[in-house]
């Protein structure tokens, strides 16, 4: 297990009353590119006894940037308990992390969220930083600790017409 890897699981499992872990996932493709959410209820309507799970994708370290992508992500479960993704060009460098939470909040907060998919994170010396993609730059922004509401700020910011700086 790759070390962001457990410390994203202490850091979640610290505010969550549900249990976060590294589970393996089979990744089926079939789905469109960067629409994981999508991708998971598609795949649920036509697997009706599946359910669509919430959690993380979490990148190998990079040494050149000194830094871990961590990237917020939907995939889904089987009845009999396979976890599946159907979002293409996931690869092999990733481990998944399952946070059921984040679907839960999304789904008690729909009306003040502008999209289900929170923040992507990036984890540098310990420390997370939001992500956010611009037209013209990926902004980064710190964060101190993991709850959903700062998960979810920028969803929140941009439905209530708050403008970014």
């Amino acid at each position: 297990m790759f070390k962001a890897t457990r410390d994203l699981i202490s850091a979640r499992q610290k505010l969550s009353k549900f249990v976060i872990q590294k589970v393996t996932v089979d990744q089926l493709g079939g789905g469109n590119l960067n629409d994981c959410f999508n991708n998971s209820c598609t795949y649920k309507e036509n697997n009706i006894s599946s359910k669509v799970v919430s959690g993380w994708i979490v990148k190998k370290f990079d040494a050149k940037t000194n830094s871990t992508a961590i990237i917020q992500h939907y995939w889904n479960v089987t009845h009999d308990g396979q976890h599946v993704d159907t979002t293409p060009l996931i690869g092999n460098d990733f481990e998944y992390v399952i946070d059921i939470e984040i679907a839960l909040f999304s789904q008690m907060n729909y009306d003040k969220i502008f999209e289900c998919v929170c923040s992507s994170l990036l984890l540098s010396n310990g420390l997370y930083s939001t992500i956010k993609l611009t037209d013209d730059d990926v902004v980064t922004t710190p964060i101190k600790e993991l709850n959903l509401e700062s998960l979810f700020r920028d969803s929140i910011e941009k439905q209530s017409g708050i403008l970014y700086a």
